[in-house]
């Protein structure tokens, strides 16, 4: 009998040469290249299918040959069909292609991996992405109505505690090490040896919600200043270099001696800026040892992140917070050249594409010239992760389906989101998607910021009331934020 090992080989080296062929007679309909001058998604490697580094690479999961689901169904359990910015892109379509570029991507994921499995997946958008208590109760209830949850990083660490989700690293055959999932998360939110969520390939919604600066070319040309994208590769892009090039530009437009939102800022921010400087400039917010989370926030360097930033957002005459205010309001003042930076989440990106002013990306900016890495932070109140509720028993099936829809995904759905529909119509130049390339492939998911929302809250309370007592606030909340540390530990020691 042929080894396990050669079988799958033989299996995988079939079904690529399957695909190759498809793709030749197909491949002006749905083939894109990939992101980058390396022909890989940031953060992931892989090997070209040929030797020509322009070949394009087609990713496959390793599904026994002949496997069928027998056409069960596979529903996933998402966010809300229709509201402002976070809804649902991952999952709902409308049954067929539209010309939306989002929608026909994920129609053809799902339909190809649904014909491959012989599975009928279909999705249930939830009435509040805050508040996924349709998915909860069905944990509850035992009812299995859901294969798997796309909810938000709070929810599902909320979820574990009530034990309500499957660790990952015992649940079934699936492929954590493929290139299609996001290694960082399961390294970064590893407890006690145990993990509960995924991102990657599969979704989009989570990299909408990554940090990111934002900055207004033209502002820029009129100041006399090139794009700072020289400064990225140098490590010249500081939080020191931030705030000097906002000190150049603010004005008091209306002449009235009152600093508001009719006036030009350096940067227009939300007061979370600071939970993402502090990231990207190293700082960690918890770190796991020995497998379990301990409170790192309270160091020199972290005040020093916060005193360094004060100096631009604590100004009124250079920058504005957006505190009161709609998101429509920052993106109105940055699109009528009010502010050279703005701060905000990759959505917001591609919600002012309208703008007629001209704008680039720039990563979060380091501590200093001696930072060896940037890192970014996605946004726990609203960044989707993939779960297993423990009512999904059928771990053969569904570990083949979620293999199966990272491959497609990554050959679909990634080049649709990225390629098209960033680098082609927001960011707008070849600088900035390499800007997209860098801030995709640094995500740090660090558990006291992503578990624990009292460690970003007490960092925003200071910025909101532009004060510096950095020490004071933490003794504040340290009791707090330990508690919740320990409570999580207390639930995976004992529901897992």
């Amino acid at each position: 009998m042929m080894n396990s090992k050669w079988t799958r080989l033989l299996t995988m080296l079939l079904a690529l040469c399957m695909v190759l062929t498809v793709m030749c007679a197909c491949a002006n309909e749905t083939e894109q290249e990939r992101p980058d001058s390396d022909g890989e998604q940031p953060g992931n490697t892989d090997t070209p299918v040929g030797d020509d580094p322009d070949e394009k690479i087609v990713y496959t999961a390793d599904i026994p040959e002949g496997y069928s689901a027998g056409g069960q169904s596979f529903t996933v359990y998402t966010f809300p069909e229709d509201i402002f910015v976070w809804k649902d892109f991952d999952w709902q379509h409308v049954g067929t292609l539209n010309s939306d570029r989002i929608n026909d991507a994920v129609f053809q994921r799902s339909s190809q991996v649904a014909e491959e499995l012989n599975l009928n997946i279909d999705f249930y958008c939830g009435l509040s992405y805050a508040d996924p208590s349709e998915f909860r109760n069905s944990c509850a209830s035992g009812d299995g109505e859901f294969a798997i949850g796309n909810i938000t990083m709070l929810n599902h660490i909320a979820m574990v505690q009530s034990g309500y989700l499957m660790d990952l690293n015992t649940y079934g055959e699936i492929d954590l090490e493929a290139p299609w999932w996001d290694q960082n998360i399961q390294s970064d939110l590893c407890i006690l040896d145990k993990n509960f969520a995924l991102t990657g390939d599969i979704g989009t919604m989570y990299k909408r919600s990554i940090a990111i600066i934002i900055f207004n070319k033209v502002m820029m040309r009129d100041l006399g200043e090139a794009d700072p994208y020289e400064y990225i590769d140098t490590h010249e892009w500081t939080i020191e270099k931030l705030v000097e090039m906002a000190g150049e530009v603010s004005m008091d437009l209306d002449s009235n001696d009152t600093w508001d939102e009719n006036d030009r800022y350096g940067m227009i921010y939300f007061s979370d800026v600071i939970c993402a400087m502090e990231i990207g400039a190293g700082v960690k917010y918890a770190e796991i040892i020995d497998g379990v989370p301990e409170l790192t926030i309270n160091s020199d360097e972290a005040i020093d992140v916060l005193n360094l930033a004060a100096e631009l957002l604590y100004d009124k005459e250079l920058s504005y917070n957006n505190s009161g205010f709609t998101e429509e309001n920052m993106w109105r003042m940055f699109m009528a050249d009010q502010a050279l930076f703005y701060y905000g989440e990759l959505h917001s990106a591609e919600d002012m594409r309208a703008s007629e002013s001209d704008f680039g990306l720039m990563p979060i900016p380091l501590y200093d010239e001696y930072q060896e890495e940037y890192h970014h932070t996605v946004n726990p109140n609203v960044a989707a992760v993939i779960v297993i509720p423990i009512t999904n028993l059928d771990e053969t099936l569904t570990s083949y389906a979620l293999d199966a829809l990272g491959a497609a995904s990554k050959n679909i759905l990634t080049p649709a989101y990225y390629d098209i529909n960033l680098q082609g119509v927001v960011s707008r130049d070849e600088e900035s998607a390499v800007t997209l390339d860098l801030v995709i492939g640094t995500l740090s998911y660090d558990p006291g910021y992503q578990y624990i929302a009292e460690s970003g809250a007490f960092l925003r309370d200071l910025v909101a009331t532009k004060s510096t007592s950095f020490a004071s606030a933490y003794a504040g909340k340290e009791s707090i934020m330990q508690s919740k540390i320990d409570k999580i530990v207390e639930a995976i020691e004992t529901k897992y």
